[in-house]
């Protein structure tokens, strides 16, 4: 049976809120309950001490009453007084009965002080009428009444020692409903913060799923497809972010056929052009003046600018998306062969390159670190001024190779440092040369390093005021 969907966010946030409140409604009724067992036992004890403290002062009056009513009996031998000494004898005889089964603790001195009482009455009931030569009233009464006094004190120290343990036993049921209740609380706190946890996630969930899906769009692409579970609201919203996810992933496959197609159609007159202008430039098809191989030249020097902005059209788009193809190189013979594609602008411009590196061999993809170097030197060239110079240093620093490209010429504004390196925008500096650059040689320079976790920045130079900064790290083969 699948688990219960809600249909909206806010019956999802209602449910949560009432199944976290459910056990809080839950502590307050135990709590309610164990304090109406408390004050009822309270109460309770609280009684029975108020009576057992009546009984046991009525009891301890009675029994000095009775002496007083028994010495009037035998000093003036009246009837009358024997009837009301019989009738506190009963009094007080119900009251210590009373005692006993109010505080059913075991009492020998409470049975002892009946039977003594019964006795009492025994004798009173002999002395009631004289027979001549008896023993003396007096001396029977006073001892009679004197074991009757001492069990009437046990009778008093056994009720004082039977409220204390009545008092003790009320504090540890106290104690142990308090004990009770701190459990149950503390199991329904757990239960309430497990089911706010619940509540959380299950509210939590479908936005995290649709932050997922939206950042896998952008790290993995759009082959997948999204589905999201949860309330109506979020499965509309993650039906149309799937119908989006496929607008993008046709668009994508229109804007790649669309480059295909156009690199073929580009490409292919370009090969002739510069097939023609190398045929041209070696004499193959007669010789050439002076003005003429000029011509050549700039024709030439064009064909490779556009092969160029051609090139970082296309590896613009399809970086993202390369693979790195790691291979072990030369430093050195990688600069001199882009060095010798730049010849012609380089010798027509009369700038002079000074070049200095300390490593010889290097472990990284070859293609996308002689593809962020070329768009380097393109820049320098371009910028540099007829007659100025051009830096190429490389070393070896903490396992990473660092290649700074300098030129001379204007500096870059400090508010285009990193404009720069955004696509289509160009500084404000002065370009040199008869094509305009396209603005992405520099971000596609940097993606190729930061593709590699390398990095490309702009940094300052003790002697040129343009300065590139290339750091690539060893790959494993």
């Amino acid at each position: 049976m699948a688990f219960w969907q809600p249909r909206s966010v806010l019956q999802l946030v209602i449910f949560g809120f009432f199944a976290a409140l459910a056990p809080l409604v839950v502590a307050i009724l135990f709590t309610v309950q164990t304090l109406d067992e408390l004050t009822s036992s309270s109460r309770r004890s609280t009684e029975l001490v108020v009576e057992a403290t009546r009984l046991g002062q009525s009891i301890q009056s009675n029994l000095r009453g009775l002496e007083r009513r028994a010495g009037q009996y035998f000093a003036l031998a009246d009837p009358e007084l024997a009837a009301l000494f019989d009738r506190e004898r009963n009094l007080l005889s119900g009251d210590l009965q009373t005692l006993h089964q109010r505080l059913p603790t075991e009492s020998p001195d409470v049975e002892g002080l009946l039977q003594s009482l019964d006795r009492l009455v025994l004798t009173t009931a002999e002395e009631a009428v004289p027979e001549g030569n008896t023993p003396s009233p007096a001396q029977r009464l006073a001892q009679t009444f004197s074991l009757i006094n001492e069990q009437g004190a046990a009778v008093q120290t056994w009720l004082e020692a039977s409220l204390d343990r009545l008092l003790q036993q009320t504090v540890k049921e106290a104690d142990d409903l308090i004990n009770q209740l701190k459990l149950q609380l503390g199991v329904l706190a757990c239960a309430t913060l497990a089911l706010l946890l619940f509540a959380a996630n299950r509210i939590n969930r479908p936005v995290k799923d649709l932050t997922q899906e939206i950042h896998a769009l952008g790290t993995e692409g759009l082959s997948h497809s999204i589905d999201i579970s949860g309330p109506q609201e979020v499965r509309d919203l993650g039906s149309k972010l799937e119908w989006l996810r496929q607008e993008l992933q046709e668009a994508e496959k229109q804007k790649q056929q669309f480059l295909r197609h156009i690199s073929h159609e580009l490409k292919t007159p370009l090969s002739s052009l510069r097939e023609g202008t190398d045929l041209l430039a070696e004499h193959v098809a007669g010789h050439l003046s002076q003005q003429q191989q000029e011509i050549v030249e700039i024709v030439q020097e064009n064909a490779i600018q556009l092969q160029r902005l051609i090139e970082n059209l296309i590896d613009y788009n399809q970086l993202p998306r390369q693979e790195l193809n790691i291979e072990q190189f030369n430093v050195e013979e990688l600069l001199e062969e882009l060095l010798g594609h730049y010849r012609i602008p380089l010798e027509n411009k009369s700038l002079r390159v000074k070049r200095k590196g300390s490593v010889e061999n290097w472990i990284t993809d070859r293609y996308k670190l002689r593809t962020a170097l070329d768009n380097l030197l393109s820049n320098a060239v371009n910028y540099t001024p007829e007659g100025g110079r051009i830096e190429l240093v490389w070393r070896n620093d903490d396992a990473n190779l660092v290649i700074d490209v300098a030129n001379s010429g204007e500096p870059i504004p400090e508010e285009d440092a990193e404009r720069v390196f955004e696509p289509f925008v160009q500084s404000a500096a002065k370009r040199t040369g008869p094509v305009k650059g396209s603005g992405i040689g520099l971000s596609v320079a940097r993606e190729c390093m930061e593709v590699q976790q390398g990095s490309l920045s702009l940094v300052a130079h003790s002697r040129l005021p343009v300065c590139f900064r290339l750091i690539c790290p060893a790959h494993s083969l």
